[in-house]
């Protein structure tokens, strides 16, 4: 943590904003950030560069590798196939190094947003809503950042007792070596940071951002959706399920219903206004590099067979997508129409050379305008979705053992996934209904980053396991025998990421987790 926080000092002049002029940089005079942050522009600036910063996409593509979204693509080169693919991890894991820095360099700008918007001179009154806003939105970060670092480090996100991460809810000083804490103590700092930026929004007055716009900034809504997200992860399901109902009821938003809705939401980002996202971090076309495009996570140089994808659709997932004619997630995830399509292999199962029989390319994110080139369009990360909240609401009533209220949740999903109106599925017990919520979030989420912890905290629930295809590791063009998904059962100690050892390096004290 020291390491971390002693970074940030030094890159704590690199301001960013989140609008068209994204890159445009804010210098203060100073590195003393009382001469910094004297503003209220200065602290729109840190929110949209502590944004900025929660760009990473590793993460998304770690959840889809480690787990059965993803499997390695024919133009693969050596990419994870000797780690992440094949259940390797360790502390020297560079996923989970990333994941874990990527949160806390986000969270040491955030928390000077917090500190320092109760000692910013409004100039106006209306000057002073703009700081309100700006520091319910770093709140609002905060809690995501927290949750997200909960959600992938702690060995038992249910039990208050068990670790989370190091609680980063102030400006940490460079000399300190902070511990981590307990999940008690993250959801208690959780869910007062988002109560907290409730109040705010509930009294401020400050120009609401319009249309699509609002999606690119934290919210009230995104504040509920959150909390419902968090007591979900603690498995506190009445309270997760009043959180859901009022994102669904109240928010002003509805899920997409047409293939062209849903695919503007992923593709291009022309969806209409108040539909499917809650929230999304945004990526501008000056921002397009491969290094960091979300979209380069699986592809090389474009979402298309000859765009050198060095991992596609598993087939597994496929096979899912498939399953029923004219799901719109199909269309939306794989490239199967126009320039360099897939390859669909109807005989992949006894193919002799299925690493180039059966090319399944990944295009959900930025379907087929993601260039990767300079000024060229890169695809916006997906954070909250309403689709999130039907599912929370089905896991609710899993949890009350009230099997057609799940079907109903589900249903309503389903319902504006495909042109017509669809079965509502029935289920004979609650592990069925477990699994049918799960097999559901799994097509309706994928490559968005849930896989991973979806499987960790509802898994079991769900009487399921890895579901990976032998064709794409016991094959004779693909030998991987270590990826066989019986090699990493869901009691796994895998399944809760190790403390980095940069970390550990800096902060000797700090506590690892078991098995590493």
């Amino acid at each position: 943590m020291k390491k971390i926080f002693g970074i940030l000092i030094v890159s704590f002049v690199l301001f960013v904003s989140c609008t068209n002029d994204l890159l445009e940089p804010f210098t203060p005079g100073s590195l003393t950030e009382d001469v910094a942050l004297t503003k209220s522009s200065d602290l729109v600036n840190l929110v949209n560069s502590s944004m900025n910063i929660l760009t990473n996409r590793a993460d998304y593509v770690f959840s889809s590798i480690f787990t059965d979204e993803a499997a390695p693509g024919f133009n693969n080169g050596g990419q994870g196939i000797t780690e992440d693919y094949v259940f390797l991890m360790n502390v020297d894991n560079e996923s989970a190094r990333i994941i874990w820095q990527s949160q806390y360099f986000a969270l040491a700008r955030i928390n000077r947003v917090v500190t320092f918007a109760d000692k910013v001179v409004a100039k106006t009154p209306a000057d002073q809503q703009i700081i309100n806003r700006s520091k319910a939105e770093a709140l609002v970060l905060r809690a995501l950042a927290h949750l997200k670092i909960m959600s992938y480090f702690s060995p038992n996100p249910k039990d208050d007792a068990a670790l989370a991460g190091v609680l980063a809810d102030r400006v940490i000083l460079t000399t300190e070596k902070p511990l981590r804490v307990s999940n008690g103590v993250f959801y208690t700092a959780i869910h007062k940071d988002l109560n907290d930026a409730i109040a705010i929004y509930d009294a401020n007055t400050a120009p609401a951002y319009a249309g699509i716009s609002k999606t690119y900034y934290p919210s009230k809504v995104l504040a509920q959706a959150l909390k419902a997200r968090a007591y979900a992860l603690k498995g506190d399901y009445p309270n997760a399920e009043t959180f859901a109902n009022t994102v669904i009821n109240t928010s002003g938003i509805t899920l997409a219903n047409t293939q062209a809705q849903y695919n503007a939401v992923f593709h291009t980002h022309s969806e209409s206004a108040n539909t499917e996202v809650i929230f999304r971090l945004r990526r501008t076309v000056q921002q397009n590099v491969q290094t960091t495009n979300l979209n380069n996570g699986w592809v090389s140089v474009a979402n298309r067979r000859n765009g050198s994808p060095f991992y596609e659709v598993s087939r597994a997932l496929y096979n899912k997508l498939a399953a029923v004619p004219n799901d719109f997630r199909l269309n939306t995830i794989v490239h199967l129409t126009g320039t360099s399509p897939s390859l669909i292999d109807p005989n992949y199962a006894t193919a002799t050379d299925v690493r180039n029989s059966d090319i399944i390319v990944l295009q959900k994110h930025g379907g087929q305008s993601a260039v990767t080139a300079a000024n060229g369009f890169n695809p916006d990360f997906m954070v909250s979705r309403l689709s999130e909240m039907y599912f929370i609401r089905a896991e609710a009533r899993a949890a009350a053992s009230d099997l057609v209220g799940v079907g109903t949740n589900l249903k309503a999903i389903l319902d504006a996934r495909f042109p017509t109106p669809q079965v509502l599925p029935v289920f004979a017990n609650p592990q069925a209904a477990w699994k049918g919520i799960l097999d559901e979030r799994r097509k309706e989420l994928a490559f968005e980053g849930f896989r991973f912890i979806d499987l960790k905290r509802i898994g079991t629930l769900a009487g399921a396991t890895l579901d990976r295809d032998a064709a794409e590791y016991a094959s004779g063009s693909w030998s991987f025998p270590a990826a066989n998904p019986t090699n990493l059962p869901l009691s796994s100690f895998k399944f809760a990421l190790p403390i980095p050892q940069v970390e550990v390096n800096g902060n000797a004290l700090i506590q690892q987790n078991t098995g590493y």
